[in-house]
């Protein structure tokens, strides 16, 4: 067994062990907050969620799990986009959204180190027609690279998927831009948006994620040249923080920018708590679309 073989063993026995003593936890049979149904004319519903891959407590990820695949599992979406999904997230999600399949790779090797920025889709509705999983850096095919500054190494991961009935296709980008430098941000973004561009006049496209920076910043000015942002246009929209680090503060850098092809009809800041525990660090976002 290689490596990342036996280091994937190694996590999912440790998943299977935190399940068994759930019941410490607030886990096992757990109510989700009901979400509104789809606006009339929705084609699809997507979410974004930075998941927080470390806590100690009620902010672990053991306590946190399965409050927040309660909530997922609620929002019935088509497809959701992740950040700091690291190995041991990738298997509660797969064990808990069980109407979901994913692609993504992690951004140190590729594999099983560090975290992740993946795409889940509903696996009886889509199939994927194409994806992969990009470097934020001047070396975007090289696995593990990193440039400008950027503290981090920062991937993104897209997937074109195709309605199973209907035909329909649509992109789903996501990402997590660096935390530290700003002028990582911009240029990782720029990369971000060569790869978007590439379907931006072919397909409805959607770009979820924690962007680390505001709506007064030259990252998201450069995003607004390219796509839009469905906060902005949707007509049910509100304007909450999307960083709120447990209650201590409130910051809006979670976004879902859509092209011309895609219109948001209804846009939500997941900003529900489940037995008074919040699921993150972050909120969640919801947006349901219309193809244009």
């Amino acid at each position: 067994m290689t490596y990342s073989g036996i280091f994937k063993k190694l996590v999912e026995i440790i998943v299977s062990v935190s399940t068994l003593f759930s019941a410490v936890f607030p886990g096992g049979y757990v109510k989700a907050n009901k979400m509104p149904d789809r606006a009339e004319g929705t084609d699809i519903r997507v979410v974004s969620f930075n998941l927080r891959c470390t806590g100690v407590g009620a902010t672990s990820v053991e306590y946190r799990e399965s409050l927040m695949i309660a909530q997922l599992n609620e929002c019935g979406a088509d497809s959701m986009g992740f950040q700091e999904a690291n190995l041991k997230w990738l298997t509660y999600l797969k064990q808990g959204l069980t109407d979901y399949d994913y692609v993504g790779r992690t951004r140190f090797d590729g594999d099983v180190l560090g975290e992740a920025s993946p795409v889940f889709y509903r696996k009886d509705k889509y199939d994927v027609i194409d994806y992969d999983t990009f470097w934020l850096s001047k070396t975007p095919d090289k696995v593990g690279s990193k440039d400008w500054g950027s503290q981090n190494i920062r991937v993104c991961t897209w997937a074109l998927l195709e309605n199973k009935v209907t035909k329909e296709r649509y992109v789903h980008f996501n990402t997590h831009l660096d935390h530290i430098s700003s002028k990582a941000r911009e240029e990782q973004l720029k990369v971000l948006l060569s790869r978007v561009n590439e379907f931006i006049d072919k397909y409805p496209v959607v770009l979820t994620g924690d962007f680390n920076d505001t709506a007064d910043s030259q990252m998201y000015n450069i995003a607004t040249t390219a796509l839009r942002d469905s906060r902005v246009i949707a007509p049910v929209t509100d304007d909450k923080a999307t960083y709120h680090n447990y209650g201590l503060t409130k910051k809006l850098i979670d976004f879902v920018f859509v092209n011309e092809k895609a219109e948001p009809l209804v846009y939500h800041v997941i900003d529900d708590k489940i037995l008074y525990a919040y699921l993150s660090d972050h909120f969640g976002i919801y947006v349901d679309l219309k193809f244009k």
